[in-house]
This record gives structure tokens, sequence and C-alpha cells, in this order.
């Protein structure tokens, strides 16, 4: 009877956990279907950001058709100095990380599959304590609930990764913005 009640309980646990994964799996597909459709102001920025540009080129290409002067070739100025001196702080000055991918930015959310983790990492340690018990009774456990224990064992350190890639991705993430 305690076996039937011990792997009821067990066989239960392990359908709501899969069920609650569908259901994340779910509510994160319909998430990224609703993101995935292009919004008017990414384009309106683009736009912005090209017409800059070609300003910028503009203003080069004026300042470089420009003959200099006989007075700068001969001697450097202060100019010139303090430009030397601003290259040399700019190779000093850590740069700044790049923007995260796409990737990166889609891995972060998965940080959630900590309490999923937890609770396959009770269930196995659950499961290995009557494993333990059931090795003293004079009947021993079947090899179908020793395999699950190991299944779920795998299960929870499969989840910690997961969580820990998560973790990582999301601190990327906040990181640069």
């Amino acid at each position: 009877m305690a076996y039937f009640l011990v792997m009821g309980g067990l066989a239960l646990t392990v359908c709501v956990t899969f069920g609650w994964a569908v259901w994340r799996m779910l509510r994160w597909a319909c998430a990224r279907l609703r993101r995935s459709t292009p919004s008017r102001g990414r384009k309106k920025t683009a736009a912005r950001a090209s017409k800059g540009r070609r300003g910028a080129a503009k203003s080069t290409s004026r300042a470089s058709s420009k003959a200099p002067s006989r007075e700068t070739e001969k001697a450097p100025s202060r100019r010139d100095a303090a430009a030397a001196g601003k290259d040399a702080a700019r190779r000093d000055k850590k740069a700044e990380p790049s923007p995260p991918w796409r990737l990166t930015m889609a891995l972060a959310p998965l940080q959630g599959a900590w309490p999923l983790a937890v609770l396959l990492g009770v269930l196995y340690g659950g499961g290995r304590l009557i494993d333990h018990g059931m090795v003293a009774r004079p009947q021993h456990a079947p090899d179908a609930f020793r395999q699950l224990v190991e299944a779920v064992g795998w299960g929870a350190m499969a989840l910690v990764g997961v969580a820990l890639v998560g973790l990582l991705a999301s601190w990327r993430c906040r990181r640069h913005a």
C-alpha cells in the first residue's frame, strides 16, 4: 500500500511538473510571437540614424577638402597637443560593452526555471530517501523506481543549468541597460 501511495504521489508530481513546463513554453512562444510583429517606431529611428550619418559624412568631406595652411605645417599647435592627449585618454579608457545579442535577450527569462529546479531537487532527495528506506526492507524496490529517481535527478541538474544560463543572460542584459 505504501508503495502505491509513494509511486502515485511521485507520478502526480511528475505530471504536474511536465504540465507546468508545457504551459510556460506555450506562454513564452505566444509572447515571442507578439513581440516579433514590427512596430512603426523602429522604422522612424532607423531613418533618423541614417540621416545623421549622412550629415556627418558631408561635414568630414568638407573639412578634408580644405588645404592646410603653411603655418600649421611648420610647428605643432596647441590643438595638436590636445588632440594627442585625447587620443591617449581614449586608449586608456575602457571600451563600453557591446549590446547583448538577441539570443542573450531571449535566454534572459529562463531564470524563472529556479522554482522548478528546486521542486525537482526536493523530489530527487525524497526519492533517494525512499529508496534508501526500501533497501532495509526484505522486499527490494523495483528497478523502474530507481530509474525514475535517477531521471528526476538528471532533470533537476538540467534545470539548474538552464536557470544559471538564464541568470547569466539577465545579468548581461541588465549590465548593458
